[in-house]
């Protein structure tokens, strides 16, 4: 399944109810500045997670943009409150709209075969 960009709270509604799939993964990233994400991790992150998403049989991956630097290092952002986001990139593993597992070292996200693992679960 493609990834798809949703802009908060509206990936709340897409978690929950009977159309909702078993998993759903939310893959947060720095926002855009200057035409790219300004969190270096995050530009280097994006290639294996679009690879790993890849395809119809793929669970649903929901990416949120956390902000730009000022954005993101207030301790009051959104998603470090709601998420207890500690850094970016991050994914989370949604059951039932319910968090059940994370990734969130930069390392993970570089080694394709960590992050397919984490994704294509059964």
């Amino acid at each position: 399944m493609p990834l798809h960009v949703t802009p908060y709270p509206h990936v709340l509604n897409s978690l929950n109810g009977p159309t909702a799939p078993k998993y759903t993964y939310l893959i947060f990233y720095s926002s855009f500045v200057d035409g790219q994400m300004w969190c270096p991790d995050c530009r280097n992150a994006e290639q294996n997670v679009k690879e790993v998403f890849e395809g119809d049989d793929k669970p649903k991956g929901v990416i949120l943009y956390v902000g730009d630097k000022p954005t993101w290092r207030d301790p009051e952002n959104e998603y470090r409150k709601e998420y207890k986001l500690r850094g970016v990139p991050t994914m989370i593993r949604m059951e039932n709209g319910k968090e059940v597992a994370r990734i969130e070292e930069d390392e993970d996200f570089l080694d394709k075969g960590k992050l397919e693992a984490f994704v294509n679960v059964q």
